[in-house]
């Protein structure tokens, strides 16, 4: 008698293989899709936080001096937002390699084409609008809103009033849209003091 398998069992073993080979590949894709996944999601957390921390950082070393425009007359305001652009300007202090050139930079933060991009100028007063380096801080944005606090009121531009044109707002606030989740940031700039000048 031949010792061997029957035509049936290779077979059975051949599907009951293909079925193992199977799950493990469904096995491993999903493992695979999962991976992609979690690692675009931390990107995504990366990316805000890094942006919170840059625009966190310039506000908190904010310097309520006024700028001039790059006309070199004097601006209206410390801290300038007008009604519905959708940029702010300040300066603030950054630091330099070199002692010889100054830590007082002018920066805007600016919402266009769905980014948020912060313009760091060369100096607290440019003269040259295009003199500056830009960097994107967050991308695929759909909708955004800038806001600042004074007295007890939101505003969507600063300054509000003469007073308000010496000061820092108390808040502000940038709420904003990436694929679908609404974010809200609240930075304190933490200066109660006028400009006196």
């Amino acid at each position: 008698m031949n010792k061997g398998f029957t035509i049936i069992e290779v077979l059975v073993s051949l599907v009951i293989l293909a079925a193992i080979a199977v799950i493990s590949s469904n096995i491993l894709q999903s493992a695979i899709d999962t991976e992609q996944k979690s690692t675009s999601q931390l990107n995504s957390i990366k990316e805000l936080n890094l942006a919170s921390s840059i625009l966190r950082r310039d506000i908190r070393q904010i310097i309520n001096v006024p700028s001039r425009d790059f006309f070199g007359e004097s601006e209206n305001g410390t801290f300038i937002s007008n009604n519905n652009s959708n940029k702010f300007s300040f300066n603030t202090r950054i630091s330099s390699l070199s002692n010889e050139i100054s830590p007082i930079k002018k920066v805007d933060y600016v919402y266009e084409d769905n980014m948020l991009i912060r313009r760091q100028f060369y100096s607290s007063n440019p003269y040259n609008a295009d003199d500056f380096n830009e960097y994107v801080l967050l991308k695929d944005i759909s909708e955004m809103e800038m806001s600042f606090l004074y007295g007890n009121r939101w505003y969507r531009l600063w300054p509000i009033d003469v007073i308000s044109s010496r000061k820092i707002p108390k808040l502000i606030r940038l709420e904003f849209k990436i694929n679908g989740k609404e974010y809200s940031w609240l930075i304190e700039p933490n200066i109660t003091y006028a400009f006196q000048g």
